[in-house]
């Protein structure tokens, strides 16, 4: 008895998929407000980020292979960045924080060097976050939709089956807002009304494991 073909591909295509789960520790780093002055009040504001920390899950599928040189895949991540920092309001300092999490969508390419196991890679990933920063007395919540550009390298571990490797990238916004600069203000609040354009990253690396299977 002959099976149909097409039930067959669509059973053999899980057997066949490639797929790469991957965790990265990120070092984000942040703008900095701009020193404005408070109309009314004569103080000036600035402020400053220092290098966060958080993590970064990805799960992705290959799309296409050229030989064993040329990957490209595409994947969905979710990720959460937290950084604090400084708040100067004239001569008074107060602390803050900032946190970025959500999801987000991407397109990879790896070109391989052939035969070390090494791997140049280049992407954009569309992140959708919740972007959250807070001092005393004030406090912004938004939505941030940011593509960002992905460079990075990976090293493949000798292994049997599955094939685990190592992984580093640097990865920064394609654009993003420049601080606000307001005229007058009779609160922080109305100062972190625009969103994203207060305190936000601008830039980061990551250093991570993962695994191809």
């Amino acid at each position: 008895m002959r099976l149909p073909l097409l039930p067959l591909l669509l059973l053999a295509l899980p057997l066949c998929a490639q797929w790469d789960l991957r965790v990265e520790l990120p070092r984000p780093s942040g703008q900095s407000l701009p020193q404005t002055m408070l109309v009314g009040s004569g103080q000036l504001v600035a402020g400053d980020l220092g290098t966060g920390s958080g993590y970064i899950a990805t799960l992705s599928h290959q799309l296409f292979q050229l030989g064993p040189l040329l990957r490209l895949e595409g994947g969905v991540e979710y990720s959460q960045l937290n950084a604090s920092g400084d708040l100067n309001k004239g001569s008074a300092v107060q602390g803050t924080r900032l946190k970025q999490q959500g999801l987000g969508a991407g397109i990879n390419a790896q070109v391989w060097v052939p035969f070390v196991g090494l791997a140049g890679e280049i992407g954009l990933i569309q992140r959708f976050q919740r972007y959250t920063f807070d001092t005393p007395g004030a406090s912004n919540t938004k939505d941030l939709s940011r593509t960002w550009l992905r460079v990075g390298t990976r090293y493949r571990l000798p292994s049997m089956g599955v094939q685990p490797y190592l992984i580093a990238s640097y990865q920064q916004p394609v654009s993003k807002d420049r601080p606000v600069k307001l005229s007058s203000v009779s609160d922080l609040a109305s100062y972190f009304s625009a969103q994203g354009s207060g305190q936000e990253f601008d830039r980061l690396w990551t250093f991570g494991v993962g695994v191809n299977f």
